[in-house]
């Protein structure tokens, strides 16, 4: 507590542009979840991106250290890192995480199988009959997450490319995703023929907000969060966020041995 009371002071008292060098650095845990967070892309992806700007204008250097998306959210939780980048809105999280302030606002869309699936819906009880690809341990929002509690006709991948070739196979009827990292896998894993397979469907989920995830019950955690919420506050103000979304459609964000074509979209 008393570390939070000077660094708040700090950064009351201390313009921004006044930290020539790193007062704090902290170890991030991130996983692959193009193009938003990968260790391979530029800026290591678009959150990742703000995520590394915003501490720096507090001051703090940071550390993005890969792993597979239910490893960094145990070990987070276990105190091993800082925060977790990122993880979208759910209350059911609340319990043991602190959200930040919103990053970002993205589409959560249904992908299916174009000629087995759906063409539209309204009510995810319609749904419930058929098979519906997830990828472990993501929690896409609060009304999925009590819709696939109970559905044994949900069936879980280790990755969002195992759930499009599932998809693709006829394995599965439907898959919910980000639509953008939807798209960007599809050009990027799958001949133009296999995309010709799948098809997104009306209306989409839900708008979703993302955010940094910081563990409760560490002694830095409330520290951490603020910092990152005034960093954030401060690209805001300065039009950095308008400028890393411009550069997110423009294909900025890519992989260099492999990248996709942003005007086809």
């Amino acid at each position: 507590m008393r570390l939070l009371f000077i660094a708040t002071l700090i950064l009351a008292l201390i313009p921004m542009q006044s930290f020539a060098h790193a007062w704090m650095k902290l170890r991030i845990a991130t996983s692959e979840y193009a193009p938003y967070t990968s260790t391979d892309m530029q800026q290591d992806g678009y959150i990742n991106h703000i995520i590394a700007d915003a501490f720096l204008e507090t001051g703090v250097e940071v550390e993005f250290v890969s792993l597979p998306w239910e490893e960094a959210l145990e070990a987070t939780l276990r105190g091993e890192y800082d925060a977790l980048s990122y993880g979208n809105f759910v209350r059911s999280r609340e319990r043991e995480f602190y959200h930040s302030n919103p990053i970002s606002a993205e589409s959560l869309v249904f992908y299916v199988n174009a000629e087995k699936g759906p063409k539209t819906w309204s009510e995810l009880e319609e749904l419930k009959d058929l098979k519906m690809g997830m990828t472990e341990g993501y929690l896409y929002n609060d009304e999925l997450a009590a819709f696939i509690k109970d559905n044994e006709n949900v069936i879980q991948r280790a990755t969002d490319t195992e759930n499009f070739q599932a998809l693709i196979d006829g394995e599965i009827d439907i898959f919910p995703i980000d639509e953008l990292t939807g798209w960007y896998l599809l050009q990027r894993e799958f001949s133009r023929g296999e995309r010709r397979d799948v098809m997104t469907i009306k209306p989409f989920v839900s708008t979703i907000t993302t955010h940094l995830l910081v563990p409760k019950g560490t002694a830095d955690s409330q520290l951490v969060l603020s910092l990152f919420n005034k960093g954030l506050e401060e690209l805001t103000l300065e039009g950095k966020l308008t400028r890393f979304k411009r550069l997110l459609k423009e294909g900025y964000y890519q992989h260099p041995q492999k990248k996709v074509n942003y005007d086809r979209r």
